[in-house]
């Protein structure tokens, strides 16, 4: 402070911090009196935010286990999104995908998001979802005892000539079926035929038959 007369004296006094919601302020205020007990006053207030605390993310999508051999569309269904909340403000969400993790037939992938409020504060939150590529039928291998039984064989002969079938598959074991048709007959000879169906996890089929 200056006067015309002589050196004042300058006191200050700070008011108590305001509180609103996050916000805060203060008020600082100078007195200047001269000699002759002239005083004047000036004031200068600053504000600033308090936020210790992090966003609060949610996360959501359709499942988190796809089955087999998802569309690309499928799978950012199921990674979904998220909402973040915060109790100074809007927070912004950011998201980034992890790469597609390969076992087998087996898939697996991330998507992990981050809320930053205002002060900088930041979460995290993630979704995994798995699936299953298979796009290949099973492979059927059958076996009987022989295809021509020559004569009057019995139903057990029959039954171990049209014999069984076994199954394999890259991404597990499938169940195999069988039918058997109608014996067939032409004067004396006869001939019947075992079908058999194997089905994978993901629904491929594949058929073998014996006559």
């Amino acid at each position: 402070a200056t006067d015309g007369c002589g050196t004042p004296t300058v006191s200050s006094s700070d008011g108590s911090v305001s509180t609103n919601g996050c916000n805060r302020s203060q008020t600082r205020t100078w007195t200047a009196r001269d000699f002759c007990g002239n005083t004047s006053t000036a004031s200068r207030t600053v504000t600033w935010v308090v936020d210790l605390t992090p966003p609060v993310l949610t996360t959501g999508g359709t499942t988190t286990n796809l089955g087999c051999n998802p569309s690309a569309g499928d799978i950012n269904n199921a990674l979904g999104t998220a909402t973040a909340t915060d109790g100074c403000g809007t927070p912004t969400v950011s998201s980034s995908d992890g790469n597609v993790t390969t076992d087998g037939c087996n898939r697996s992938q991330t998507r992990t998001w981050t809320a930053r409020d205002f002060c900088g504060n930041t979460s995290t939150a993630s979704r995994t979802v798995t699936w299953v590529v298979d796009l290949t039928a099973p492979v059927l291998t059958t076996g009987g005892t022989t295809t021509n039984l020559g004569c009057n064989p019995s139903a057990g002969d029959i039954n171990n000539a049209l014999g069984t079938a076994t199954a394999t598959d890259g991404c597990g074991t499938p169940t195999v079926s069988s039918s058997d048709g109608a014996v067939s007959t032409n004067g004396c000879n006869r001939s019947q035929t075992r079908t058999w169906t194997a089905r994978d996890f993901c629904g491929n089929t594949s058929t073998a038959s014996r006559t």
